[in-house]
């Protein structure tokens, strides 16, 4: 049990050193040292550690020999291809639900897409629980656990997560409100081969949205900066 909790800690500290990281508190090259990040944070060295071993990783900091570990810059292509293989996880998801539909999750489906629509203030907590219960009814129905897996490992690596951000993003919150009933549509009569591409092009669109406004900010590596379209590259 200690352990359990230890490693909960640790997901924790890794939360909000990734949360400094993309505010800038923290910048790209600077050390990450255990002492003062547990005296910062009022916790122990062991979930310290632990956090920073997960952020490397993941990708967030490097691990160096004799010099601990540094943040490494964010690279936008790498941003892009997260969002591809996530995207990709989540239509086949999506293509799965297709094939197990029943009509009582539909129902369900149904009813939390019409309540996302009638919210009047689609950037509330309660549009976010929603989309996160529609989404996580889908991959209910898909009952593939290992694509679950391979869609949460890779939500993880996207920066500025959703669920603490969607109210920064232009368009993210519009996305959330009306991106689910054409992908619920073809869930419903069980077209997998629509169900997949809807999903994937409704990931694709977060995507877009967030690595424009990422480009708007200067936040990328001045040589990783491309053009936004078409982030994902669906063609």
């Amino acid at each position: 049990m200690k352990g359990f909790k230890l490693e909960l800690m640790g997901q924790a500290v890794a939360a909000l050193i990734r949360e400094q990281i993309l505010s800038g508190e923290v910048k790209h090259g600077d050390a990450l040292r255990l002492a003062p990040l547990a005296e910062k944070l009022d916790v122990s060295i062991t979930p310290v550690r632990e956090a920073l071993l997960q952020l490397a990783r993941d990708g967030w900091v490097v691990h160096q020999p004799n010099r601990g570990f540094r943040v490494v810059p964010i690279r936008r292509d790498n941003v892009v291809d997260t969002y591809f293989m996530w995207a990709t996880a989540e239509g086949e998801l999506a293509a799965r639900a297709a094939s197990r539909s029943d009509s009582e999750s539909i129902t369900f489906l149904r009813r939390l897409d019409a309540e996302l629509h009638r919210l009047d203030d689609h950037h509330s907590k309660h549009a976010l629980d929603l989309n996160s219960e529609l989404h996580t009814a889908i991959h209910a129905m898909a009952d593939a656990p290992k694509l679950l897996w391979f869609a949460e490992a890779a939500r993880r690596l996207v920066p500025l997560q959703f669920d603490s951000s969607f109210h920064s993003v232009p368009g993210w919150a519009e996305i959330n409100r009306f991106g689910h009933t054409a992908v619920i549509d073809r869930i419903e009569s069980g077209d997998s081969p629509g169900a997949r591409k809807l999903m994937f092009d409704h990931f694709e669109s977060t995507c877009n949205l967030l690595v424009t406004w990422l480009d708007s900010l200067d936040f990328w590596e001045p040589e990783s900066v491309r053009e936004p379209h078409q982030a994902l590259g669906n063609d």
